[in-house]
């Protein structure tokens, strides 16, 4: 079953890589294209030079934890690239990342992008 918030198809990868505005980071790049819909969609790229099918996988649910595509304006395309790195990343820099390139791409709303709590400690980033 395909998900309403998410890029499944080949040409709908096409169009963000063709038409739409690319905002990059040290850990992903984000490019983002108006869709005229009522909602926004998201689409991962997680290449091998990010590691094996578990750091690709790791990668993923990283990336659609911090940004919670539930919380973005309404109405874009939005496809996350990773970079090698990210398989090693904190989830705190990850969602931090996303965040400002959101925002620089004017496609968050103002606060938290992420789903997680403010106040919450993932085992990953230590005691």
């Amino acid at each position: 079953m395909r998900k309403p918030w998410s890029l499944a198809r080949r040409e709908q990868f096409t169009a963000v890589f063709r038409q739409g505005r690319p905002y990059s980071g040290r850990l992903v790049v984000v490019r983002v294209l108006s869709n005229g819909r009522e909602t926004s969609r998201l689409g991962l790229v997680v290449g091998k030079k990010v590691g094996g099918a578990v750091q690709r996988n790791r990668a993923k649910r990283l990336i659609r934890e911090a940004v919670n595509i539930r919380t973005l304006t309404a109405g874009w395309d939005v496809v996350v690239i990773a970079r090698p790195g990210l398989q090693s990343a904190k989830y705190r820099s990850v969602e931090q990342e996303l965040q400002q390139l959101l925002l620089k791409a004017g496609i968050a709303l103002e606060g938290r992008v992420g789903g997680g709590c403010p106040d919450t400690r993932l085992p990953e980033d230590g005691l």
